[in-house]
C-alpha cells in the first residue's frame, strides 16, 4: 500500500502523538500534588519527543518504502488501529465525564457572575450543565460512538456518530476561547476522524455518485427548477423586509445610561433608585418593540423593571410607547420627543401616567 510522505506523516503524526496525548491525559491526574509542578514541563517534553519521532518515522518510512525494503501494508493497518482505539479510549472516557457528572459539572461562582462579566468558557459551562439531558444525548453519541470505532465493519457509523459531535466541540473551543489544551485535543480527533473517513473516500464517492433515486419526479422540471429558485428567494426577501422593517429602529438599539431625570420639572437625587423603582437608572433598547426601564444601575433586574412596548415611525422618526403596566386589556399609548440625537446621547421627553419625564440618555458602548 504505496502513498505519499503527508499521508505517512499524517498517520504517524495523529496515531503516535494522539496516543501520547492519551496517556498523559490520563497519568497526569494521577501525579502526587508534589510532583504537579513538573506536569507542564514533562508533557511539553514527551509531547515535542512524539512530534519529532512521528517527523523522522514517516521519512524513514517513505524511503524504505520507495527502496522496496518495508512493509507498508502492515505498518499502516498498525498505525489506523492505533489511531482508531485511541480516539475511541479518549471520547469514551468524555461521554463517561458526562454521565458522571465530571464534565459539565454546575460552577457556584460563575453562577453567581453576571452574565456580562462571563468569558467564553464559563458561558459555555453553564449553558451545556444547565441541562442534564442534553449532557446524556452528547455522552450517547460520544460512548456509542467510540465504541463502534473499534471494529472495522462499523468505523464508517461511527465516524458518522462521531464526526458531527466532534467538529462542533472543536468550533465551541475555538470560538468562545476554552483553551489552547482543550482545543488541540478537540482538533486532534477530528483530524483523526477525518483521516479514517479519508481512508473510505473511493467507495464513499461511489456511494454518492452512483446514488440512484427511483421516486417519480412531481410536476415539469420548469415547475421544479421554479420551486427550487422560490424556496431560495423567499426566504432572503422576508428577511430583508424584516430587517428594513424591525431594524428601521437599530439606531436607539442598545443600553441606555440615564445622566439625569426630572419629573414634573423636578431633579431625581443620584440615590433614589435605592427606594423608588421609577427612578430609573438605564434604560435597554431591544429589538422587536420591547424596551425596558430598570432603576438598578448596576445589574437588571427583572423584579423591580418596567417593561413596554414601543412603535417606531420611521417617516417621523418618532417613537411610541406602549404601557401594559395598569391596564393590560386597554395600555396606554405614549408619545416620545426625542431631541438632540447623536448617536450615543439622547434627550427623552415623555408623559407617563400625568407625570412630565424628562431624561438625558447616553449609550454604553
Amino acid at each position: 500500500m504505496k502513498s505519499n510522505w503527508f499521508t505517512k506523516f499524517l498517520l504517524s503524526f495523529l496515531s503516535i502523538v494522539g496516543t501520547v496525548d492519551l496517556f498523559l491525559y490520563i497519568a497526569m491526574p494521577l501525579l502526587p500534588f508534589k510532583l504537579s509542578k513538573y506536569a507542564l514541563p514533562f508533557g511539553l517534553v514527551c509531547m515535542g519527543s512524539a512530534i519529532l519521532f512521528s517527523i523522522g518515522f514517516s521519512i524513514y518510512w517513505h524511503i524504505k518504502e520507495k527502496k522496496g525494503s518495508f512493509n507498508s501494508e502492515k505498518w499502516h493497518l498498525w498505525l489506523t488501529s492505533l489511531l482508531r482505539y485511541w480516539i475511541a479510549m479518549k471520547i469514551t472516557s468524555f461521554g463517561f465525564e458526562k454521565i458522571m457528572g465530571i464534565n459539565f459539572a454546575p460552577s457556584f461562582n460563575a453562577n453567581d457572575t453576571p452574565a456580562g462579566l462571563l468569558d467564553g468558557q464559563q458561558l459555555t459551562w453553564i449553558y451545556y450543565s444547565y441541562s442534564y439531558g442534553i449532557s446524556l444525548v452528547i455522552a450517547f453519541f460520544q460512548i456509542v460512538g467510540g465504541y463502534l470505532l473499534l471494529f472495522r465493519k462499523t468505523i464508517l457509523l461511527a465516524i458518522a456518530m462521531l464526526l458531527p459531535v466532534m467538529f462542533n466541540i472543536l468550533l465551541i473551543n475555538i470560538f468562545y476561547g476554552i483553551g489552547p489544551i482543550t482545543t488541540l485535543t478537540a482538533l486532534s480527533t477530528v483530524l483523526g476522524l477525518s483521516y479514517l473517513l479519508y481512508q473510505r473516500k473511493e467507495e464513499i464517492m461511489a456511494l454518492f455518485l452512483n446514488f440512484e433515486n427511483n421516486l417519480p419526479s412531481v410536476g415539469s422540471r420548469i415547475f421544479r427548477n421554479v420551486a427550487r429558485i422560490l424556496c431560495v428567494i423567499i426566504p432572503v426577501a422576508f428577511l430583508l423586509y424584516y430587517k428594513s422593517d424591525v431594524y428601521a429602529s437599530s439606531k436607539y438599539f442598545g443600553k441606555w445610561n440615564v445622566e439625569t431625570m426630572k419629573r414634573n420639572g423636578k431633579p431625581i437625587a443620584e440615590d433614589a433608585w435605592e427606594k423608588d423603582t421609577t427612578a430609573w437608572k438605564n434604560i435597554y433598547f431591544e429589538e422587536r418593540g420591547k424596551i425596558l426601564y430598570t432603576p438598578n444601575p448596576y445589574k437588571y433586574d427583572d423584579n423591580t423593571s418596567i417593561l413596554m412596548k414601543y412603535e417606531y415611525v420611521k417617516v417621523k422618526d418618532a417613537i411610541r410607547v406602549i404601557s401594559y403596566e395598569k391596564n393590560p386589556q386597554q395600555p396606554d399609548t405614549i408619545s416620545v420627543q426625542i431631541n438632540k440625537f447623536k448617536g450615543n446621547s439622547m434627550e427623552w421627553n415623555m408623559v407617563l401616567y400625568n407625570d412630565t419625564i424628562q431624561m438625558q440618555l447616553k449609550k454604553e458602548l
